[in-house]
């Protein structure tokens, strides 16, 4: 009898160990992955969203974390958001800056945490966090100084070429764009206007139909180039070409954007601009997802490089039906 208590008594207490171990296991807290963006304030950023969500809830659903998924439009916004989510304890935060300079306060204090930190995209000026990743926004740059250069080969060397800049606003990701192609074009490239589009189309047509209408016809003639910062860019600039009836005739013959989305593809045979050439370089929304990727990487306890740079390539009307049967645009438009 006495065994048989002894054996109840030692079932008993395993099954107690077993139970408490499985409730224990039960109510354990699942890993979080934090991702703030900016808001979709152009077609960039907006496809970039759509694919930022998606693949954090896929990887989320494959692999059992949690994950807090935050927009905003300005700075402070982002910074609340940052906090926010900073308070929920998480295990690895993914940021893309609206402002890098206006972030770095709030991303300091993430570091300051011991939470792992993703920057993607827009910087942080004198922060380094413990992986970056962008597209190359400087080879993107060097790429267009060069192609520049074989474009108006002939032209460079008879003298100066002017050209108009259309930026994107006032990140690290233009200076990057701009340092790199005036590093690889020709000296004899003469910038006469540049301007800040803050990524959008409309206010891109508005500068561009305001150089037609206030410059001089000599003025006007002389530009034989825009180098831009984004396809969205180009859009605009198009209608405002399209749209001139001055007395001044375009010689515009070769505008760059950056991106390769579908848009673009439709300029090479449709732009309704005679005698202009058009040339980008992929920078896809979907490489958002590699930025996610490196968050999934710090969850399972793997250890990432300092700096990530997603590969750039040129498309013009040489290999653009290529391009849009490949892997890249492919999935940019998978959604």
């Amino acid at each position: 009898m006495k065994k048989v208590l002894v054996l109840l008594l030692v079932l008993l207490v395993a099954t107690s160990v077993v139970f408490a171990q499985g409730s224990k296991e039960a109510g354990a807290k699942k890993q979080l992955m934090g991702v703030v963006t900016p808001s979709a304030d152009h077609g960039f950023t907006a496809e970039s969203i759509r694919h930022s969500e998606a693949q954090v809830k896929a990887l989320s659903a494959q692999y059992g974390f949690d994950y807090r998924f935050m927009t905003a439009a300005e700075s402070s916004e982002q910074s609340n958001a940052v906090e926010t989510i900073l308070g929920m304890k998480p295990d690895v935060l993914v940021l893309w800056p609206v402002n890098g300079d206006e972030l770095r306060s709030v991303a300091q204090s993430v570091m300051d945490s011991k939470v792992p930190l993703i920057v993607y995209d827009r910087f942080i000026p004198g922060l380094a966090p413990d992986a970056e990743i962008s597209g190359d926004n400087v080879a993107i740059g060097e790429g267009a100084g060069r192609y520049f250069n074989e474009y108006f080969k002939e032209d460079l060397a008879k003298g100066k070429v002017n050209y108009l800049e259309f930026k994107g606003d006032s990140s690290t990701v233009p200076m990057e764009r701009t340092n790199g192609f005036l590093s690889t074009a020709s000296p004899n490239f003469n910038l006469v206007q540049s301007f800040v589009t803050n990524w959008s189309q409309q206010t891109a047509m508005e500068q561009m139909e305001s150089f037609l209408n206030t410059k001089s016809k000599a003025e006007i003639e002389s530009i034989k180039a825009i180098w831009t910062h984004d396809d969205e860019i180009v859009f605009g600039i198009v209608e405002a070409l399209k749209n001139y009836h001055g007395n001044a005739k375009i010689n515009i013959r070769l505008i760059n954007g950056v991106s390769g989305g579908e848009g673009f593809m439709n300029l090479f045979e449709n732009s309704g601009l005679a005698g202009v050439d058009f040339m980008t370089y992929t920078f896809s929304p979907s490489m958002v997802r590699d930025a996610i990727d490196l968050g999934l990487k710090v969850l399972q306890g793997e250890k990432l490089e300092k700096n990530y740079k997603v590969p750039t390539e040129m498309i013009d009307k040489t290999n653009y039906k290529t391009y849009m049967q490949g892997k890249l645009y492919t999935v940019r438009y998978s959604l």
